[in-house]
């Protein structure tokens, strides 16, 4: 935030030119990007002509309404609540004060919606960038929009397609705490799993004995992606399993050594 502070009037004016220019924008938007991004020119840009930007600009390239009713200078200062004072990020201790402050635990799964909904990239951080885009798309610029959010947030999971995006997200999410790996490890899928599942998959407890007892190996990105086609496709009893499908070989073992406790 040094930079904002430093910048004179005639600075943040020139600021707004320049902007206006390269983008064909109006002064409305180019305060509030320039703001939203601490005057740096080039993430603002950026952020007008990413996904959530172009929407700013209608079809001829005249200045259209600046986004879903979002205040992005509120939502830059909600970031400066939040941030770690060392970093540009909201950290693991900025995340626990968000949740304590929004009356979730942070393990629960919305939060893991909410990240999806802000593209984070690292788990257990926001950048910037994702939490004032994220939230411009979400149309909250405060801490009770925020809050007011939450339900609707958890019941996007009750839409099969929208669970699968989510679901699918979570295993980069996660894999990005463990930094060189290609594959996630049995305990951080377990994990997410037990985050996910529950409710779904009647097989959970089974599957999760399983894993402990004949798998101690990480987990392939197309496992985990078929594992829940396993769970949306195939009865509680496995009567219906193709042994002859495209299936991942962990999930035919596991239905091999499944049956048989199923039938006592």
């Amino acid at each position: 935030r040094e930079r904002t502070r430093t910048m004179t009037s005639r600075q943040q004016r020139e600021q707004i030119r320049q902007f206006k220019a390269f983008t064909n924008s109006n002064d409305h938007i180019a305060e509030q990007l320039l703001t939203a991004f601490s005057w740096n020119m080039e993430a603002a840009i950026d952020a007008f002509f990413a996904d959530g930007g172009v929407g700013l600009v209608d079809g001829d390239g005249a200045a259209g309404p600046p986004g879903p009713g979002a205040d992005a200078t509120k939502v830059a200062a909600l970031f400066d609540r939040y941030k770690d004072a060392k970093s540009d990020k909201i950290e693991a201790d900025g995340i626990q004060a968000l949740c304590d402050d929004l009356g979730v635990d942070p393990m629960d799964v919305v939060t893991l919606v909410l990240a999806h909904k802000l593209s984070a990239a690292t788990m257990g951080e926001f950048t910037r960038r994702e939490w004032c885009e994220g939230l411009q798309t979400l149309g909250c610029d405060s801490l009770e929009d925020l809050r007011g959010a939450l339900p609707g947030l958890r019941a996007e999971l009750e839409d099969p397609g929208a669970f699968r995006e989510v679901y699918a997200y979570a295993y980069g999410y996660a894999l990005s705490t463990e930094p060189g790996h290609k594959s996630l490890s049995l305990d951080t899928a377990v994990a997410m799993w037990q985050l996910l599942l529950p409710g779904r998959f009647v097989r959970l407890d089974l599957w999760l004995q399983f894993l402990a007892e004949k798998h101690r190996h990480a987990i392939t990105k197309d496992t985990w992606v078929l594992l829940l086609d396993f769970v949306t496709t195939v009865a509680p009893d496995m009567h219906d399993y193709d042994e002859d499908g495209a299936w991942p070989v962990l999930i035919d073992d596991f239905v091999e050594w499944a049956r048989p406790k199923l039938r006592t």
